[in-house]
């Protein structure tokens, strides 16, 4: 963890741009190499790249905004404060500067500075802004002593319909903390009116009513998120096991500092994959504000995941402490950017060590299992799932994809068997799931049994999800293998424009226009195939159709197969190979 609070990110990265800025002989050169690292998404070397085009040119105004946001957003909040106060000077109103100059004066005590700066974000008018600057004003006027205040500039922010639910949120954690319980309550139940499944909204709105003495309410509180998420179950425990006690119930935020970072926190998870790089910032300066908090680190975390920034997120997993509730959801987080990375042997290692410490976490089974699987070690994966399920005794409805991943572990090493019982068993605890319906729909195809119930399986498949390329591709290879080719083509087509540059379903199409006699067409999707990274045994029959077509190539059947890359959350669709 660094020591200013927020993640630095990617050091290696840092000392590589180093390296390459040796290279680089002009400001144009570090300008384009920083725009560059920004579009791909490398937030440490674009901070690196235009620091050095800023020693070229100092009183750049696009520079230093730039520089700013990619400081904050990859943690260094010194630097980026640092560079803030020059680029005051130039543009008075820049957003990301008061933003984190704001903040910074908040962290360092400096209350006059941060209402200054907060103030100047809410004037600029739009409402982004204007939410922004109220809630880290609200928070700092409330660690001036000041709560009515606080809530009552809350209580009379003007905006569009999705700000109301920060408002209320806060100014009921405000009350909360100078125990100003009716308010809490009030403003805190109307925003748990809105959305009863916001774990943080939920555990804020319970600790209140534990703290005015409504014990009772607050246990059914977090009772009916449990039963409405089961999943969540341990991660509420230690709240409920609190609220449901003798001693004393601290409120969410105990502090202005830590209910600024929660307003951080909340507006970068909102914002999210919207705008990556602003919620990675706000996200940042959640941590800078408060350095042990889980919630942020791991939304963090799943930004710089979708961003393909896996070492960065590697770092900042491994910053969250051992005794937070988000601590194993963190690690199993790590095992899989490891995977991802190729690094294989030690996200097998970390998994197997998080499941041997708790066998009964499902979680941790089904993400060794997928890492199996995607290694295409099925037989592994299968006994992975099978512990679990043995383990769980009764399989409650929601991991109906142990019984799925099992299902395709057990097709892919030839039990079919089983592989059809545990299909039927992930549909009865999932009815009409669309991935499990475009699975054993086209393995019943492809095996020619069950034809009528097959075909209306994908075909409800792809009524529920039309616009998947994937599964738009299996019903499009059903017709083809029911010698239905002109209703194959008509699907794949429309497959190939939905997912362009999927080998398999390019190749598909050409089978299906061939068969229909459009044969240069053909050609022209087996060489887009060949031409996509098919893989090997796909790519050695492709080169078979090229050369002497498909009536003479006896291609051999192809098969569903799981999508290669898959973190262990909601699965995607697989695809008929």
């Amino acid at each position: 963890m660094a020591s200013s609070g927020a993640v630095e990110l990617a050091p290696a990265a840092q000392d590589e741009t180093l390296i390459v800025q040796k290279d680089l002989a002009s400001l144009s050169g570090f300008y384009l190499a920083a725009r560059q690292a920004g579009i791909s998404k490398d937030l440490s070397a674009a901070a690196g790249f235009y620091a050095s085009a800023l020693q070229a040119d100092p009183d750049n105004a696009e520079l230093l905004d730039r520089s700013v946001l990619l400081n904050i957003a990859s943690g260094n909040i010194a630097k980026a404060a640092e560079l803030a106060e020059p680029l005051l000077e130039i543009e008075p109103d820049d957003q990301l500067a008061l933003l984190a100059s704001g903040v910074a004066s908040f962290r360092a005590g400096d209350t006059e500075a941060a209402l200054a700066h907060t103030q100047a974000l809410r004037d600029l008018g739009g409402p982004l802004q204007a939410l922004v600057g109220s809630l880290l004003q609200a928070w700092t006027i409330a660690g001036d002593g000041r709560p009515a205040e606080a809530i009552k500039l809350l209580d009379d922010l003007e905006g569009p319909i999705w700000i109301d639910p920060f408002k209320k949120i806060h100014a009921g954690l405000i009350a909360d903390q100078f125990n100003l319980y009716e308010i809490s309550e009030d403003r805190l139940r109307l925003a748990y009116e809105q959305d009863a499944t916001d774990v943080r909204l939920v555990e804020a709105y319970a600790r209140t009513l534990a703290r005015a003495g409504k014990t009772d309410r607050a246990v059914a509180v977090l009772d009916a998120l449990a039963e409405q998420v089961p999943a969540i179950v341990k991660l509420i425990d230690p709240v409920r096991t609190a609220v449901a006690g003798d001693g004393e119930v601290a409120p969410l935020a105990d502090n202005a500092r830590a209910g600024m970072a929660e307003a951080l926190y909340s507006l970068g998870r909102g914002i999210g994959s919207n705008d990556t790089t602003l919620s990675a910032s706000l996200l940042q300066l959640s941590l800078y504000l408060r350095p042990e908090a889980d919630f942020p680190a791991m939304a963090l975390g799943g930004i710089l995941e979708g961003m393909r920034q896996h070492e960065a997120a590697i770092l900042v997993y491994s910053s969250i402490p051992q005794d937070t509730p988000l601590y194993r959801e963190a690690q199993v987080q790590e095992a899989l950017n490891l995977n991802v990375l190729e690094r294989h042997e030690e996200a097998i290692a970390a998994l197997k060590s998080l499941l041997a410490n708790d066998p009964s976490d499902v979680q941790v089974a089904l993400a060794l299992g997928n890492v199996y699987r995607q290694l295409e070690d099925f037989k592994q994966a299968g006994e992975i799932y099978t512990a679990s399920i043995d383990n769980l005794g009764t399989v409650p409805e929601e991991y109906w994809t142990l019984y799925y991943y099992r299902g395709i572990a057990n097709e892919r090493t030839d039990n079919w068997k089983g592989a059809e019982a545990d299909f039927r068993k992930a549909l009865e605890l999932s009815p009409e799931h669309p991935l499990v319906l475009n699975y054993l729909g086209y393995s019943y195809i492809d095996r020619g049994e069950n034809l009528d119930e097959a075909v209306s399986m994908v075909q409800r498949a792809v009524k529920q999800q039309p616009d998947d390329g994937y599964i738009v591709d299996s019903l499009g290879w059903a017709y083809y293998r029911l010698g239905r080719y002109e209703d194959a083509v008509e699907q794949l087509e429309r497959a190939v424009s939905l997912r362009a540059g999927d080998p398999v379903i390019n190749d598909h199409l050409g089978d299906a226009y061939w068969k229909v006699g459009r044969k240069l067409e053909a050609m022209f999707q087996w060489n887009h195939a060949r031409d996509s990274d098919p893989e090997p045994d796909d790519l050695q029959r492709i080169l078979t159709k090229l050369a002497v077509g498909l009536d003479a190539a006896d291609a051999a059947p192809h098969k569903a197969t799981a999508v290669a890359e898959d973190t262990g959350a909601e699965p995607e669709p697989a695809t008929a190979q």
